[in-house]
């Protein structure tokens, strides 16, 4: 049986659909890990004889600032806003950062879509190698040749391990949502 040219709309829903689906998977990826951290963090201050009301209050405090600082996405947010003449602040920033993510989530799960009918070779590994391939390139090139967060060497190695899992985590999701799509559809 010949292989059908796929439907450009139908490649564009599936890339759309895959990649907001791979994007919150990502994202409740990075909510986990983040738990597990704040979790293996106590039971090691606790084993050392911290108390547990000196730990959640080290906790509360680390999440205050981290809270402050402003990720690459919600950077681009303000730079859209500003040259909207708009300006962002606290949870408008936060809320514009997460529409930047999930926007460059859905667009890159279009791409995905699109380029893998084409070569069906960047499907390798069920999508991870293009969650690792987005991963050096997106993150580790262009987000600080933007300077939208410090270079590579100034970020810990365990840093640059999680957000490297959570893209293939992402790469994994977007094939296996953009496979099931292409049977609905």
């Amino acid at each position: 049986m010949p292989h059908q040219k796929p439907s450009i709309p139908k490649v564009l829903v599936t890339g759309a659909i895959a990649g907001l689906v791979a994007t919150l998977a990502m994202d409740q990826f990075h909510k986990l890990l983040a738990a597990g951290q704040k979790s293996l963090d106590k039971q090691q201050k606790v084993a050392q004889g911290e108390s547990t009301w000196q730990i959640a209050h080290e906790q509360a405090e680390q999440e205050a600032q981290e809270a402050q600082q402003e990720g690459s996405t919600e950077i681009v947010a303000r730079k859209i806003a500003g040259v909207a003449g708009r300006s962002l602040e606290g949870d408008q920033k936060k809320a514009g950062g997460q529409a930047v993510h999930y926007t460059f989530g859905i667009l890159t799960g279009i791409s995905y879509a699109i380029t893998s009918e084409l070569l069906p070779e960047l499907a390798t590994g069920g999508g991870t190698a293009f969650g690792t391939l987005l991963f050096l390139v997106a993150d580790k090139i262009a987000v600080p040749v933007l300077r939208l967060s410090p270079p590579p060497n100034e970020t810990p190695a365990s840093s640059h391990l999680q957000h490297w899992a959570a893209h293939v985590v992402y790469g994994g999701s977007l094939d296996l949502v953009r496979g099931v799509m292409r049977k609905v559809l």
